[in-house]
């Protein structure tokens, strides 16, 4: 039980645990970033904070007017950050795995599509990104009452794993 009341002490006294992982995160250098299809004022808005705050260099890639609609509509400045423009959001998808298997970013970030869709683009076999091994992911959560990140795998890619599934990812 102390530890437990120590943990607890600890993660209030530092913040939440989504402070503390960004502090972290600060003290790296920023990853370039492919955001795909930031059309809209959230995740437009997203990118655009993480590069404020030196977590990201994002590229933005999406049909042009629309990301500069949702800049508009936001309140959002975009100068000094690379847009390339394509059609729409399957495209963006696309250019994004392309440019993250050639090296070119670090990261892909979600912007206004389906999950589904960018998922569809990154295990697409001619993507560049597949290997061998079974892709995964992880929701990072930051749960007030608990002292520590909660991590849930696999909610939307490997649903029902196997053992043999389990091990590979």
């Amino acid at each position: 039980m102390t530890n437990e009341v120590n943990a607890a002490e600890q993660s209030k006294a530092a913040g939440t645990q989504l402070q503390r992982l960004m502090r972290m995160a600060e003290a790296q250098p920023p990853l370039r970033t492919a955001v795909v299809h930031p059309v809209d004022a959230l995740s437009l808005t997203g990118a655009v904070e993480a590069a404020r705050r030196g977590l990201i260099e994002p590229i933005l890639i999406g049909p042009l007017t629309r990301v500069q609609s949702a800049a508009q509509a936001a309140g959002l400045d975009l100068r000094g950050l690379q847009l390339i423009d394509v059609e729409h959001s399957h495209q963006a998808a696309a250019r994004a795995c392309e440019l993250a298997a050639k090296g070119e970013v670090a990261a892909i970030m979600k912007g206004a599509l389906h999950t589904d869709e960018l998922l569809e683009a990154v295990v697409a076999s001619h993507s560049g990104l597949r290997t061998d091994r079974r892709m995964s992911h992880v929701f990072v959560l930051d749960v007030p009452s608990y002292p520590r990140p909660l991590l849930v795998s696999d909610a939307a890619l490997n649903v029902a794993p196997d053992l043999a599934t389990k091990r590979d990812i």
